[in-house]
């Protein structure tokens, strides 16, 4: 069932599509999409691109930047991951554009989670950063900066820096046991579950993924309770319980496939393949492995397609198929190449890329400066120049008495000409040919 804001925006719609479309009828409809995005990601990806073809056709800079960022969300949840980064970056190309900020860390966050999706969590790690820095700046609430620590923490746990990822959730989960978003605290529990299981701190992570659990429930957040089930299936086979497990994965992947995700179904296939081959069911683990295999290779979800090809080459050796679990091996061994490889180039690409904008940024210093200099210099100039008073042209001056006749023909001494028309001071002496004509002596003999 549709909620109230849903509703209030589908009745806000019906009034505006009577008048001439505009910037108003774009936001109603963004804005749909988003509230539905979660409960019916088809329903929110027709609306959305209504609203970007408007925004399109009557260029709605902003509008339309909205759009292609929800767009991105949508196709990320679809697992097409290219056009959701191509959705975002141009999402991110319109709000450099116009200078937007805040819409441009809302975007970061989307391309982050399409990183992270790919296996790509150093470059996750990045754009979150980059949306937490502009969420800052743009003076956000306590509760959209826990969200960003919340995702940091994912980061930092995915990269096993524990202690960071430990901090970055403690500080989320601060915020958040005082507030009432009961889905992000629910996140947050749900990923110390995930980190307490690195760290092989089993009770402690099976107490956190039963209060997300317990949590999802309430909320009725499918794809969060498939999600934590998963998270606990995994819990159970780490303890040694593979009935367990394989109940806690099967739930999870009938839920993941009533709601579409299948990144998630590719992960959930593979592992109960795992627990069936621990269990001895082999030909339903070889059915399920290779169904995620599948959805793996067609999303390239490298870390997905490692997961399915090391327990396919598990099940096979079970099997007593050395020759095909050797060929899964070898294949296993260069998908892991590949991989290493595909991440290896994307470092040293981003090296390069930020060796290049600090060279692109001090350069730009350096000739901010050398302006900065210049125009200091002429700035002294200016002030010389306005201090100066010169004497031009030609000086009429009585032969007889030596004054000096000015521009409305007064005659004056030209001690009181000299000091109008320049800085210069005036004092009286006597030169030593006048000394000698008025008193026969020099002043100053030697």
């Amino acid at each position: 069932m549709p909620n109230e804001k849903i509703i209030t925006l589908e009745k806000e719609l019906e009034e505006l599509r009577s008048l001439p479309s505009g910037s108003e009828l774009v936001s109603v409809l963004n804005r749909l999409a988003y509230a539905s995005f979660h409960s019916d990601p088809q329903t929110a990806e027709t609306y959305v691109l209504e609203a970007k073809d408007i925004a399109e056709k009557q260029e709605l800079l902003s509008d339309l930047a909205k759009s292609c960022s929800i767009l991105g969300s949508i196709k990320h949840h679809f697992g097409n991951y290219i056009e959701a980064k191509s959705y975002a970056r141009k999402s991110m190309d319109i709000y450099e554009e116009i200078g937007d900020k805040s819409g441009m860390a809302s975007v970061q966050s989307v391309m982050a989670r399409v990183c992270w999706s790919q296996g790509m969590t150093d470059k996750a790690l990045e754009h979150y950063h980059e949306s937490l820095r502009g969420k800052q700046e743009c003076g956000a609430g306590k509760a959209e900066l826990a969200l960003c620590y919340l995702n940091l923490g994912a980061c930092y746990s995915g990269l096993l820096r524990f202690e960071l990822a430990l901090s970055s959730y403690e500080y989320a989960l601060e915020i958040l046991e005082k507030s009432d978003d009961l889905k992000k605290l629910a996140y947050v529990y749900n990923n110390l579950g995930s980190l307490c299981g690195k760290k092989e701190e089993l009770d402690k992570a099976l107490e956190y993924f039963k209060k997300a659990l317990g949590i999802r429930e309430n909320l009725g957040d499918k794809n969060g309770i498939a999600s934590t089930l998963s998270n606990l299936g995994s819990l159970q086979e780490d303890l040694g319980d593979n009935r367990s497990a394989l109940d806690f994965f099967s739930r999870s992947l009938k839920l993941f496939e009533e709601i579409g995700n299948r990144r998630l179904l590719a992960y959930t296939s593979g592992c109960i393949g795992g627990v069936y081959t621990k269990l001895g069911l082999l030909d339903e683990a070889e059915d399920a492995i290779c169904r995620g295999l599948s959805i793996s290779r067609e999303l390239n979800l490298k870390d997905w397609e490692i997961l399915c090809l090391e327990k396919i080459t598990d099940l096979y050796e079970a099997k007593g198929d050395l020759e095909k679990a050797l060929m899964y091996s070898r294949k296993l061994k260069t998908c892991l190449e590949e991989y290493l490889n595909a991440k290896s180039m994307e470092k040293i690409a981003g090296l390069q890329v930020r060796f290049e904008t600090e060279q692109k940024e001090k350069e730009t210093e350096i000739y901010r400066l050398k302006n900065v200099e210049l125009s200091a210099m002429n700035d002294e100039l200016r002030d010389a120049l306005a201090h100066v008073k010169r004497l031009q042209g030609m000086l009429p001056i009585c032969a007889s008495c030596k004054k000096v006749r000015d521009d409305d023909g007064y005659w004056q001494q030209i001690e009181s000409y000299i000091s109008d028309h320049s800085d210069a001071k005036i004092s009286h002496g006597i030169c030593p040919e006048c000394m000698i004509k008025l008193y026969g002596r020099e002043l100053f003999p030697e």
